[in-house]
């Protein structure tokens, strides 16, 4: 079972306002959110429409909204796949925004970069870091 010091320690690294998620950063101790009898720490909030958990048990990161739909397969590959996202972020600011195809490289390099990282994270193109890097490579 993750204990909120755990969570604490595998989310120090993380920019959590570099991470594409809509909604308020928890802090511990982590309010707590039950489904299909799953228990999970809340990482982040947006009210009546979706949060980011961490599953206690398993550590995998999703998002629940009326379902669950998988971030990560674990708490530290959330937190390497936030960094690669920063990275390429971070990049993208250097990049002309009418060079549309240096953007679309650097959203595909993100892309591969969570894969090398988690590839069930990246395994359909809806999931949330496919999304995410896809929307970096359009200058999002």
């Amino acid at each position: 079972m993750l204990t909120d010091q755990q969570i604490d320690d595998a989310l120090r690294a993380v920019a959590r306002k570099k991470v594409p998620f809509e909604g308020r950063w928890t802090r511990a101790p982590y309010p707590e959110r039950s489904h299909d009898g799953r228990t999970f720490a809340v990482l982040a909030d947006d009210p009546e429409i979706e949060s980011l958990v961490v599953d206690r048990a398993t550590s995998e990161v999703l998002v629940l909204d009326s379902s669950l739909a998988l971030v990560n397969r674990s708490l530290s590959q959330f937190a390497a796949s936030a960094a690669a996202y920063a990275a390429a972020h971070k990049r993208a600011k250097s990049i002309d925004e009418d060079d549309d195809k240096a953007l679309e490289a650097n959203g595909e390099q993100a892309l591969r970069s969570i894969r090398d990282i988690d590839a069930d994270a990246v395994a359909d193109e809806n999931q949330f870091w496919a999304v995410a890097t896809e929307e970096l490579g359009y200058g999002m």
